[in-house]
Parts: structure tokens; C-alpha cells; sequence
């Protein structure tokens, strides 16, 4: 289950909507299944993750969001996400 009430189809066009505030987003493949979680200003995190940028992540199709407002929030609720995933898997997602 992502952490934000909704998700959002994976495009620039979409992604550079969001605010460019402090929160912990993770990624979904077509599946709808988690394969990466981190944290910092949404907008710029976002857009670094698409094939030309630079943290590409291959197969990510649909994106969820929490606004923490505060590095200091997103960090920590990046931290327990990380760690659900961890306990519910057994391992971190793909890209993590």
C-alpha cells in the first residue's frame, strides 16, 4: 500500500506539479508494487529519477506522496517506511 492516499501516473508533465517541499514519496511499477522509497524536495527528487536524468529508475510507472515540510520529517518517515518494507519483504526495494 503507498504511503499517500493516491497515486499518480509517473510523467514529467505530472511530477513537475508538485511542490518542490520537503517529503518521502516512493515509486510503483506497473503493478503497483513498491520498488523505491527516499525522501527530500519532491519536485526535484522526482524529476531526477526519469531515463535522462540523474538517478534514473527503470519501470517506475506510478508515484505516492507525503509532504513532511520539514528535511528533518522526511528523513524520519523515510527512515520508517524504509524499515516497514524491510520487516514486511525482507529485503528493501529494488532500487533502494
Amino acid at each position: 500500500m503507498p504511503l499517500g492516499t493516491k497515486t499518480w501516473l509517473y510523467t514529467k508533465s505530472i511530477a513537475e506539479l508538485e511542490r518542490d517541499e520537503y517529503g518521502v514519496y516512493e515509486l510503483l511499477d506497473g503493478s503497483h508494487n513498491i520498488i523505491y522509497i527516499y525522501h527530500g524536495k519532491i519536485r526535484s527528487c522526482l524529476l531526477k529519477h526519469f531515463e535522462d536524468g540523474t538517478h534514473p529508475i527503470a519501470g517506475a510507472r506510478l508515484f505516492s506522496v507525503e509532504y513532511t515540510w520539514t528535511r528533518e520529517k522526511s528523513e524520519q518517515r523515510y527512515k520508517k517506511e524504509l524499515a516497514k518494507y524491510r520487516q514486511e519483504y525482507g529485503i528493501h526495494p529494488k532500487f533502494n
